[in-house]
């Protein structure tokens, strides 16, 4: 069985060093190379990429992390050292709408919504997907939204407010679960401001989160732009009780399958990436789902 194209090149520790090796050779200077954050994003690209010119890969550092922040420093250091290199990552927007601290670097192309879930969650092919597949979806996804929504406007202030609260593993949608009753507790928001405030030592109070909620106008946002999908996928998977059949892997994998091309067409992303390829002169999106049977190509 022919290697892919990705197998073809030897695999040294962490993805720039697989790259630099690469591009050490002909074959991996005429590859397209694209560098995302995770295997849930190389999940959903590289159904979009030509594979016989691109190679996806996640943002692993020498340390075997993964990030927004590794797929910059990958992009933009590879880009210095072999400037005919042709290369770009794909990253999630985060809250750089709300931040004007944050710019983006050169060949480093945003998702149009907060996050990779939060974009796939915006189609109308995943929503329908899930619909089918879960009992009551609209409604469960509707009961989870005021406390992703929350968390969102925390972590915006968080950000744009440089408070210093670390979120992981003391701040989570899941902590303010109730396992007996089987919904959400009474008094979570109350609890998750003392939380936050907590964390944030002092350099924030509950007046200041309120003051940013109202100045920033973050209610009136759409949610795909302000809830994190690490939130709400955990969170939607406890509220439909039977977190072995609706865990948070089988939602994501259920929701990359329903992601078509068509969908993706649709987005700002890949018009970015349609013109980074005109720029460089390359061929590396799919014109036409690759499942019809055609293989037609960018010219």
């Amino acid at each position: 069985m022919p290697k892919s194209l990705e197998d073809s090149f030897l695999e040294p520790s962490g993805t720039k060093a697989a790259i630099q090796l690469a591009l050490n050779s002909p074959a991996g200077l005429r590859v397209s190379w694209i560098v995302v954050e995770g295997e849930d994003d190389v999940a959903v690209y590289s159904r979009f990429m030509e594979p016989e010119n691109t190679v996806v890969k996640t943002s692993e550092g020498g340390n075997g992390r993964q990030g927004y922040a590794n797929v910059e420093t990958i992009v933009t250091e590879i880009k210095a050292e072999v400037p005919v290199a042709h290369i770009f990552g794909i990253r999630d927007a985060d809250y750089s709408l709300y931040n004007e601290k944050v710019t983006c670097p050169e060949n480093i192309f945003l998702t149009d919504r907060r996050d990779l879930e939060m974009m796939l969650l915006e189609s109308d092919s995943v929503r329908h997907a899930l619909n089918e597949w879960m009992p009551d979806f609209e409604t469960t996804l509707d009961k989870c939204l005021p406390i992703c929504r929350y968390f969102g406007y925390l972590r915006i202030c968080n950000e744009v407010l440089n408070l210093g609260c670390k979120f992981h593993d003391h701040l989570k949608t899941t902590r303010f679960w109730d396992f007996q009753q089987h919904t959400l507790k009474d008094n979570w928001q109350d609890s998750c401001t003392s939380i936050f405030i907590s964390l944030s030592k002092g350099a924030g109070t509950k007046k200041d989160v309120e003051e940013f909620i109202e100045e920033k106008s973050l209610k009136k946002e759409d949610f795909h732009d302000i809830c994190r999908g690490h939130d709400l996928l955990p969170l939607l998977s406890l509220m439909l009780v039977n977190v072995q059949v609706y865990s948070v892997e089988k939602i994501m994998q259920k929701m990359i399958q329903a992601y078509t091309q068509e969908d993706f067409a649709h987005t700002q992303l890949h018009a970015r990436i349609s013109q980074w390829q005109e720029h460089e002169g390359v061929s590396v999106l799919i014109i036409k789902n690759r499942m019809d049977g055609t293989t037609n190509q960018h010219k």
